[in-house]
């Protein structure tokens, strides 16, 4: 099936004139936000930069053994921005306002970076979270408190130089979708009157108190939240918009990968309803932490991915295809934690790491006795 690669092929020749702004644009512009763009793309106070030219600088410093390096779900992202940077519809948007904040002490990791289009308007693209482990604990964590990151992401688009009558659209992946709501809510009055739409691309949503915030029910209207079929990441905590399901030609938690997610014309292919393993995992997780208080959450949390963390990859993508190996470290970790905690464990697992379904229950003695001899696939 198609995917955004073909958006390009099929769409890229039309300005935004003969084809108005759309849902794959917002998907397309999030991922640059994936982009490392220090030395490429402008930061605050600074003019914008043609995407082509931004695009250029990116490979002239990056080399294609660099990129290859990078094994995450976003490894694709610098390809995207060239194909885009190709297009009549993308080729002279301009990005600048380019921030990459990261402070480890304080927990702080906030990316964002601002395209004018050539319709006048402005896209804030926020950076999500990819398939690193840690990348995903934080997005857990997120039920638990508020993060550095939510700050900084209002102060971003609060400092923004507003064009006189250009309109303003928001949006990010994952993480990126979440921090885009959350900004435009909490944005200065002047700001948030010009958001027209808060694209949320399988992004988590909030803790109940700020559900319940009158800023963020006055953007309900304009939010558009966009979750594939088997979606985890996209059902962690609470929502105010009902979400547009999309097909995916992904496997289970690998939907995630955003160009797994089908096309067709200018418009992602709808499903009509979530996959069970994607029900399964929103009433788990609302009955296992709606049931305990927030020390409670964040120790479950840290149980859980302490487990996933047991092998040492760094990524979903290494811990997969670390086979058997990987599952007995993580099983090995499991066995320490008290029965309530790994039953809880035991399910989770079975629904982020599918493919290796009934493994992940197995006694120790009968993974060892499979690894004895061979390395398991």
């Amino acid at each position: 099936m198609a995917n955004v690669f073909d958006y390009l092929k099929w769409r890229g020749d039309l300005s935004f004139s003969a084809d108005p702004f759309n849902e794959i644009d917002n998907l397309l512009l999030s991922y640059v936000s994936y982009v490392d763009l220090d030395g490429a793309a402008p930061g605050p106070g600074e003019e914008g930069v043609p995407l082509h030219e931004v695009s250029r600088r990116f490979f002239q410093t990056h080399s294609k053994e660099d990129l290859e390096k990078d094994k995450s779900f976003f490894r694709m992202a610098p390809y995207i921005m060239r194909d885009m940077a190709g297009t009549e519809r993308f080729r002279d948007c301009r990005l600048g306002n380019y921030v990459n904040l990261i402070d480890e002490v304080k927990n702080l990791q906030m990316s964002a970076v601002t395209a004018d289009l050539s319709d006048g308007s402005c896209y804030v693209a926020y950076r999500g979270t990819d398939d690193r482990i840690m990348g995903w604990k934080e997005d857990f964590l997120i039920s638990t408190r508020k993060v550095a990151a939510q700050r900084e992401a209002v102060n971003y688009i609060n400092a923004l130089p507003l064009k006189p009558g250009g309109v303003l659209r928001t949006g990010g992946h994952s993480k990126g979708g979440h921090l885009a709501i959350y900004a435009s809510a909490m944005a200065r009055p002047e700001v948030k009157e010009r958001i027209v739409t808060v694209y949320n691309n399988d992004g988590p949503g909030f803790r109940d108190e700020f559900l319940k915030d009158p800023a963020l029910q006055s953007l309900l209207p304009r939010i558009v939240r966009i979750i594939p079929e088997g979606s985890v990441i996209g059902l962690l905590l609470g929502h105010v918009a009902e979400p547009v399901i999309i097909k995916s030609t992904g496997f289970g938690v690998f939907q995630h990968d955003a160009l797994t997610w089908e096309v067709m014309g200018s418009r992602f292919v709808r499903e009509e309803k979530l996959a069970a393993s994607s029900l399964v995992f929103q009433d788990s997780m609302t009955e296992w932490l709606s049931g305990i208080d927030n020390e409670g959450r964040i120790s479950f949390i840290n149980d859980v991915f302490d487990v996933l963390e047991a092998p040492g990859a760094e990524t979903l993508t290494e811990l997969q295809n670390g086979g058997l190996k990987s599952v007995f470290l993580m099983m090995k970790k499991r066995d320490t934690l008290p029965e309530d905690t790994r039953d809880k464990i035991d399910r989770l697992l079975k629904i982020l790491l599918s493919r290796w379904g009934d493994y992940l229950t197995m006694p120790l003695r009968d993974i060892t006795a499979r690894l004895t001899g061979k390395d398991a696939e």
